[in-house]
């Protein structure tokens, strides 16, 4: 039996073909890892209007619950961050699936708002530990050249959460109450994410045998590809990590706050909640159009450019609600909204790779995803009261339009190197050089 260089063995002067390509499989697993994240979480815009009749609560009060979720999440991304890099990486995941599921269902037995507050944070962690992170780190993993295609597709998991979740969610508020809605939708999300995660995660494509993208083994054969203990004092120094890390906070600060009072601002301009259901599953379609093009786009276009435009696309989408009171100017809006917020949220997975390569792309996100708590913070809370102070989201949403122009300004200042680097680009001695950090596409 002799191995051949694209993974085919002969044995007997016959060819065996090479095992199927499993990064595909991962881009699944990604796509029903994220879509379970998105829809757990948006399912809370859903519960605003129940929570304020039960609890008194005010939309300051509930703004902090989102963002006791952001923090609990954000905390919990350095030290997992690290494990998925370096540990393992399945058993992290379905632990995270078991913690959500028992939280949800404490969650759906509080009596007080601060049992709420504990128990959602419960349930963030648990997202943290199966959701986007564990997914943008499979992902940038098994794909170099096509990664942007394939965070697309893992992303627009997203998409399809908002397309699916808020009628089901409205439904079944509807037809039991909000308590009975959590329970049904934590069992459905474990009953989805368990057998993809015991079966499809995989950190590597060297873990068995194959490579990122489907190529062959190099010539002469590739070392095994180990993520270096690298302090993060290395990585902080690194100039292109505050600029990407504070330009994405300041950007993604926005739909946490409007997706969290998107549905309160349209009940509140006259805009009945079934009609509310139908404005947002448009939006995410446009969100999917948004992500499959121009996560194709940035594996050919320079991915910077890119996030500024569906910044200022975005930008224009959210000024049309902010001033708009009828469905049609809704709908008009769904067009910016879906298509610039959809098809920026996998580029900064993109400038990460390309920034600082795949071997540490988990320490990486959990360090960008501290950095950017303090603003993920204040975000939805202080939307909440200067609408409560104002009496509309008139002055909230136009200055999370003018947040998100800010955003753009500062990524305009993202240097992407031609190629992406392999450690050697942060330790002066690394413990081992990924031979697989391929040339990216010219920016």
């Amino acid at each position: 039996m002799l191995p051949l260089r694209d993974g085919s063995v002969a044995y007997d002067g016959r060819v065996s073909p090479s095992p199927p390509f499993r990064g595909w499989r991962i881009v699944g697993l990604g796509l029903i890892a994220n879509a379970i994240g998105a829809g757990v979480l948006g399912a809370y815009a859903f519960m605003v209007t129940p929570l304020i009749e039960e609890f008194g609560a005010t939309p300051a009060q509930l703004g902090l619950g989102m963002s006791i979720t952001i923090a609990s999440m954000a905390l919990a991304s350095p030290i997992l961050g690290r494990i998925l890099d370096r540990g393992r990486l399945r058993l992290t995941m379905l632990s995270g699936v078991l913690v959500m599921l028992v939280a949800m269902g404490l969650l759906s037995r509080g009596q007080a708002l601060w049992q709420l507050a504990v128990c959602l944070s419960a349930v963030a962690i648990g997202l943290a530990m199966f959701g986007m992170l564990p997914a943008k780190v499979l992902i940038v993993n098994w794909f170099v050249r096509k990664r942007g295609r394939a965070l697309a597709i893992a992303f627009a998991g997203t998409s399809l959460a908002g397309f699916v979740m808020p009628p089901i969610t409205a439904w079944l508020i509807e037809l039991f109450s909000w308590r009975t809605a959590l329970v049904w939708i934590a069992l459905g999300a474990a009953a989805l994410a368990t057998p993809a995660i015991a079966f499809f995660a995989i950190r590597r494509p060297e873990d068995i045998g194959q490579y990122p993208d489907g190529d062959p083994a190099p010539p002469g054969g590739a070392e095994e590809v180990v993520s270096p203990r690298l302090p993060h004092g290395r990585i902080v120094r690194d100039r292109n990590f505050w600029v990407l890390g504070v330009g994405d906070a300041l950007a993604m600060s926005v739909p946490v706050a409007t997706g969290l009072f998107f549905v309160r601002h349209l009940e509140e301009v006259g805009i009945p909640r079934t009609t509310i259901a139908l404005v947002m599953p448009l939006m995410a379609c446009c969100s999917l159009a948004g992500k499959l093009t121009v996560g194709t786009l940035a594996d050919r276009v320079n991915p910077r450019l890119l996030a500024i435009a569906m910044l200022v696309l975005h930008v224009i989408g959210l000024w049309i609600v902010a001033v708009g009171t009828g469905v049609t100017a809704m709908i008009v809006a769904a067009l910016p909204i879906g298509f610039g917020g959809g098809g920026f949220f996998p580029l900064p997975s993109v400038l990460q790779g390309r920034c600082f390569g795949r071997l540490i792309i988990g320490q990486v996100s959990g360090l960008h995803s501290l950095l950017g708590l303090p603003l993920l913070l204040v975000s939805a809370p202080l939307t909440g009261m200067v609408a409560a102070s104002t009496g509309s989201f008139l002055v909230p949403f136009v200055c999370l339009g003018l947040l998100q122009l800010l955003a753009a300004g500062i990524l305009v200042f993202l240097r992407v190197p031609d190629e992406e680097p392999s450690i050697s680009l942060f330790v002066d001695e690394p413990p081992r050089a990924d031979p697989l950090a391929a040339p990216s596409a010219t920016p």
